[in-house]
């Protein structure tokens, strides 16, 4: 008895050193928040496509995963998984991510902020002490100055 006893209890220790030596399908990532210099909000969104400017809080809604795409980045949304997209009226917005230019975004680095420039339409990303975010021809002010910050998830 004692021996078939160890038998299985030997196979599942082993079972479950070889399960915690297999990494998780969810491998952990890095996500990017935004907070704009001048307001000191961050670039938040929601799950029906708004993009704007909120009290920093540390939630999902105002972590960014960044992607790579040809000429920049893609800003996608941790909480929506939609990506940050913006048009030639100036308005920013989050919809399915598509690979369109319009989600593209180059970053310049100012010091410890950043600029984010819209591929398609050259107007930087702006914001305003109401936490309105939309983009404006680039003027190197603060109000377009971004300090990023890292995570994992």
């Amino acid at each position: 008895m004692k021996i078939s006893t160890r038998c299985v209890v030997g196979g599942v220790l082993a079972g479950v050193a070889v399960a915690a030596a297999v990494p998780s399908a969810a491998v952990a990532g890095t996500y990017t928040t935004y907070r704009d210099l001048a307001t000191g909000f961050c670039l938040d969104s929601n799950g029906e496509g708004r993009a704007y400017t909120l009290g920093c809080n540390g939630g999902s809604f105002q972590k960014w995963v960044l992607g790579s795409a040809d000429g920049g980045v893609t800003l996608r949304n941790l909480a929506t998984g939609f990506c940050l997209d913006s048009n030639t009226e100036g308005r920013v917005y989050t919809l399915g991510c598509n690979g369109g230019n319009y989600q593209v975004w180059t970053r310049t680095r100012h010091g410890s902020q950043v600029t984010l420039r819209n591929l398609a339409t050259g107007f930087c990303l702006d914001s305003n002490t109401e936490g309105r975010a939309y983009t404006l021809g680039c003027n190197g002010g603060s109000y377009q100055r971004w300090t990023p910050a890292t995570g994992r998830y």
